[in-house]
C-alpha cells in the first residue's frame, strides 16, 4: 500500500528553527559558565554571533543571504533561554 505525500508548508518554519537553535545555545553556555555569573556577556556574544553569522553569509557567499528577521529570531532564542534559564535555577535555587 502506498502512501499519499502530503505537501505541507509553514510560513517562517525557517524562523522557529533558528529560534529553537539560540534558545540552545545560550543555555548551553549558560549552564557551562552558570558558577562564575557571566550571563551577561554569554547573552551579548550569543546575540553578536547570530548578528556575524547574518553579516557574513551576506557579503562572503554568493548561495546565502543575510535577514535581519533571522537576527530577530536568533536573539529572541537567546532571551527565551535566558528567560527560561532564570526560571530553571530561580526555582531551585529559592
Amino acid at each position: 500500500m502506498k502512501m499519499p505525500k502530503y505537501n505541507v508548508s509553514i510560513s517562517h518554519l525557517d524562523k522557529l528553527q533558528h529560534c529553537f537553535a539560540y534558545f540552545t545555545l545560550s543555555v548551553s553556555w549558560l549552564l557551562t559558565f552558570y558558577r562564575k555569573n557571566k550571563k551577561h556577556l554569554v547573552v551579548l556574544f550569543c546575540i553578536l554571533f547570530g548578528i556575524i553569522i547574518e553579516i557574513l553569509q551576506h557579503t562572503i557567499t554568493n548561495y546565502r543571504t543575510g535577514d535581519y528577521l533571522d537576527v530577530i529570531a536568533n536573539s529572541l532564542g537567546v532571551l527565551l533561554g535566558l528567560f527560561v534559564f532564570n526560571q530553571v535555577f530561580k526555582k531551585k535555587c529559592g
